[in-house]
């Protein structure tokens, strides 16, 4: 049966293909007997810190493991399958025709803003879920006023195996296949963004680069060298929050120089084995939340469970590249942005990197939308999965502010 918001506006230039996920059952079986068969290291002294503060304790491993055992992917597949996904051969001119996966909600109004929803690492469409619900819950095909449209990135999820295995994936070529899967769908008079981690990225590169991107709104807005300023104008909250993050660039990002010096090692080793991945990757859902309130164990099992049946993980470190010849080089890795382009940035405070409003006032003369959810519980670096409700409103209200003052 057709979904009520499954209708790709008409006029598009392309017409994507209708998809339904489903895993065969027989890596169903062989997941689950690699999970079961995977040894977990002996006790050490590192690995019983509760603290964490080298990295997941075996305790956890062993707990998400046995969960694991009993986990039932098909309930996730229905999920994802009860909203409309789509796949879309989108053409690239360093790339060439790549394949792209999107879940998106149309709207049957013809002033519908088109906005592109952006995940990051080690994130995914599924980070988007839980704000879908709340805008079927909030609105009908007649009344929304949002194509939304929440993709895989290239060598992600459902768009992992698009990844090209004969050349080096570049950030600007990955915001050129979203802006082009944009105007294929109709979207040439003009769309918004919306990123956070490495989404960010991209929705910043895409403001940079194409003037149909009309206006962004960001979740984590990283400073590069050209974007600090003095110390002197920040609040005591953002001086306290600057020092946090400093010591997180300086104790917390070891994994991005072995995505980005050494991705072909950590890409094969995390390849081989569920309950490696599951502790890679398993810890950035534990540091980067908030400790009080911190993500069930099924979420993020199905986050993990979506990079391993997709073989994601490979494919995706490419962002940490630049990232890492930065850090190595003692520099801030730049990412070029419209200063024109009108932003809206929403600050949760355990974000791990993130840039005062000052210092943002100062970078970017369109910034029209600044928030800090400084009370907030369980906020963090997956705002959308974290906080759909306060992300969304965040993100109605700027898009709004923007409708009434252009038209876009």
């Amino acid at each position: 049966m057709a979904h009520a918001y499954g209708t790709v506006p008409a006029g598009a230039p392309k017409q994507p293909e209708k998809f339904t996920l489903r895993i065969p059952d027989q890596e169903i079986a062989d997941f689950k007997k690699l999970v079961e068969l995977s040894k977990i290291g002996p006790d050490t002294y590192y690995n019983q810190q509760e603290d964490r503060r080298f990295g997941v304790t075996r305790k956890w491993l062993i707990n998400a493991k046995q969960t694991w055992l009993k986990y039932d992917w098909r309930k996730t597949e229905d999920r994802i399958n009860s909203f409309p996904n789509f796949k879309a051969k989108v053409n690239q001119k360093d790339l060439g025709t790549t394949e792209v996966h999107f879940a998106a909600l149309f709207s049957s109004k013809k002033d519908a803003l088109p906005i592109i929803f952006m995940h990051g690492w080690p994130g995914s469409f599924l980070e988007f879920l839980p704000m879908l619900d709340l805008l079927l819950k909030k609105y009908t095909p007649e009344t929304l006023p949002y194509h939304v449209i929440v993709p895989s990135l290239t060598g992600y999820g459902l768009s992992a195996s698009s990844a090209p295995v004969d050349k080096e994936l570049a950030l600007d070529q990955v915001a050129g296949v979203m802006h082009q899967l944009m105007i294929d769908l109709g979207f040439g008079n003009g769309y918004a963004a919306q990123g956070g981690d490495v989404g960010s990225f991209m929705a910043r590169l895409m403001s940079a680069s194409f003037q149909e991107c009309k206006a962004v709104h960001l979740n984590m807005l990283y400073p590069g060298s050209d974007d600090t300023g003095s110390v002197d104008v920040l609040t005591a909250q953002e001086l306290q929050r600057t020092q946090k993050m400093l010591k997180w660039r300086s104790t917390g990002m070891s994994y991005a120089l072995e995505h980005g010096l050494r991705p072909a090692t950590i890409g094969l080793v995390l390849s081989a084995s569920p309950i490696s991945l599951l502790a890679w990757i398993g810890e950035k859902y534990l540091e980067w939340v908030d400790d009080r309130y911190p993500l069930q164990l099924e979420t993020i099992l199905d986050l993990v469970s979506l990079y391993w049946f997709t073989s994601t993980f490979p494919r995706s470190v490419y962002p940490y590249r630049p990232l890492a010849e930065s850090i190595s080089s003692g520099s801030q890795m730049l990412i070029p942005t419209s200063k024109e382009t009108r932003l809206g940035y929403s600050l949760f405070p355990n974000e791990v990197s993130f840039m005062p409003k000052a210092w943002a006032e100062a970078v970017y003369p369109n910034l029209k939308f600044y928030r800090t959810h400084e009370k907030t519980p369980n906020d963090g670096h997956f705002a959308a999965l974290e906080q759909p409700e306060l992300f969304l409103e965040d993100v109605e209200e700027f898009f709004k502010m923007v409708r009434a003052t252009s038209k876009i």
